[in-house]
């Protein structure tokens, strides 16, 4: 490894074929294994790592964990041990690619197909948990799927799988006292705000349902370029809507997937499973039509190609169009009253990470804290680009952008409104340049929705309103409110419209 390895390299009784690709811990190789015969996927810890006593001890972790599953959907682990001072995992090669690159190429995928990945992850899950294990970092990069097999999949990487309850071998194991490791867009809000003695296996089913909804949507839950802003709404900011995205799909997903993201893992299905069965029932009561295309400009995400290469690749590394630039002078802003100061100092302050090889996004590891109010939940964070010439919006008022416009209707909740656009050959311009200060917030035509929006200037001009919400309480829409700041007010659903200035918290 580190170019030590070559075709034609002997390690102990494996003859290395050739390489598969580098993760965090190492890399992995096609190689023969002249004691057993046949084939393998042979994963080796970096030179530069073995001295490192928090990687060694993570990666016999994995090498335990996986050999002593016995699941489908774990890819079967043939030994580990050690080799001229070099650890060593040998597993079966699988001919697939994982979810992220195929998501990357077709996302999003039919309810169907996603259902059917979702089952087979839960499978895998719930005997690791049934063992007293918790994964801690499921997520796309961390399936692989083998689509000859009808989409068979498989969970891998249990590098940083942790034993429920104490641990008194390895008391902090590997993790800094109070802090948490973890890939950002699939996170629990438990995993910041407990030890890890206190997680159990319903963190890895608000991660699986994060997955779930990457898969129907082709976005994380949470997108954005802003460690704070992604830790900010995993911890208060209610679970986003399928339906936004997908409206071809019934609102029972929105249902299952609000469930699912529970902030409180009491809430939460009890197993993955559990989840899966809910999934398979909305499958099975009512099919729907193909999914909507892939937006051209997805929105940015923090990187998600930390993932160690278990497989004969199918696609080429860092596939095009996954990750998008972040524009320049754009950042995330974090809609939560204190809670984004406190990320942000911790994110400064106590954040370390370990690059790996290839500039991929490591697991990054965050001291616990406490949980601030929630506020809305972010929608899209990269609108589709502007324009200077008059718009004439579609039937119902759709500007082409990547969140697609929203419909209120007079249910006696709050919304704040944050922004609004009235000159026509503006709306685009203004309605994307709200959306962008105020993460979480969406869209709406006046005209089209409930009477407490004015439906036009004076003038006679249509009038877009940006806000956040629906919230469930007056209290919660006051948080949302104060956060926002600027000339941002809160409108009843269903009372006469108010204007800026008009104090109601």
């Amino acid at each position: 490894m580190d170019g030590a390895f070559t075709a034609g390299t002997v390690f102990g009784d494996f003859e290395i074929r050739g390489r598969l690709g580098a993760g965090g811990m190492g890399e992995v190789f096609r190689a023969f294994d002249h004691r057993h015969g046949g084939e393998v996927a042979l994963k080796v810890l970096s030179a530069h790592l073995a001295g490192d006593r928090v990687t060694v001890e993570r990666f016999r972790r994995e090498a335990r964990a996986a050999f002593e599953l016995r699941d489908p959907h774990v890819v079967p682990v043939h030994g580990y041990g050690e080799i001229d001072g070099r650890l060593y995992l040998s597993m079966r090669l699988i001919d697939g690619e994982d979810l992220a690159r195929l998501l990357a190429r077709r996302a999003p995928l039919p309810a169907a197909r996603a259902a059917g990945i979702v089952r087979q992850a839960a499978h895998a899950l719930d005997a690791a948990h049934a063992a007293g294990l918790v994964h801690r970092d499921v997520k796309p990069a961390n399936l692989l799927v083998v689509e000859a097999r009808d989409d068979f999949t498989y969970l891998v990487d249990f590098g940083i799988a942790r034993v429920v309850g104490p641990e008194p071998t390895a008391p902090t194991a590997l993790t800094a006292t109070g802090a948490t490791v973890g890939t950002l867009g699939y996170l629990a809000p438990e995993r910041l705000r407990s030890s890890d003695a206190a997680v159990d296996g319903r963190a890895d089913v608000y991660s699986l349902t994060c997955v779930l909804f990457e898969m129907l949507t082709g976005r994380q839950p949470f997108p954005g370029t802003d460690p704070a802003a992604v830790l900010s709404a995993h911890l208060v900011t209610p679970p986003p809507r399928v339906t936004a995205l997908r409206p071809d799909l019934a609102p029972g997903w929105d249902e299952v997937v609000a469930r699912g993201m529970a902030k409180d893992p009491g809430d939460r299905p009890a197993t993955a499973g559990a989840l899966a069965a809910q999934v398979q029932a909305l499958v099975e009561a009512a099919p729907v039509a193909p999914p909507p295309t892939r937006p051209e400009v997805p929105p940015p995400t923090l990187r998600d190609d930390d993932r160690d290469p278990w497989i004969v690749p199918g696609e080429p590394d860092g596939p095009p169009g996954r990750d998008a630039p972040p524009r320049h002078g754009r950042r995330v802003l974090a809609t939560v009253i204190g809670a984004a100061t406190l990320v942000a100092a911790v994110l400064v302050a106590a954040v370390w990470v370990v690059v790996p090889r290839g500039g991929a996004e490591p697991p990054v590891v965050v001291p616990s804290f406490e949980t601030p109010e929630p506020v809305a939940d972010p929608g899209p964070l990269q609108p589709a680009g502007t324009t200077s010439a008059p718009v004439v919006p579609a039937g119902d008022g759709d500007l082409g952008l990547d969140r697609p416009v929203s419909r209120l209707g007079c249910s006696g909740q709050d919304v704040v409104v944050v922004g609004a656009a009235v000159d026509p050959a503006r709306y685009v311009e203004d309605v994307t340049m709200h959306l962008d200060r105020h993460p979480g917030s969406d869209y709406l035509l006046s005209l089209r929705s409930c009477s407490s929006f004015r439906p036009r200037t004076p003038d006679g001009n249509l009038i877009y309103a940006v806000y956040l919400g629906p919230f469930p309480s007056r209290d919660r829409a006051c948080t949302a409110l104060r956060a926002a700041g600027g000339d941002s007010y809160i409108q009843p659903l269903g009372a006469a419209p108010r204007t800026p200035g008009d104090d109601v918290c």
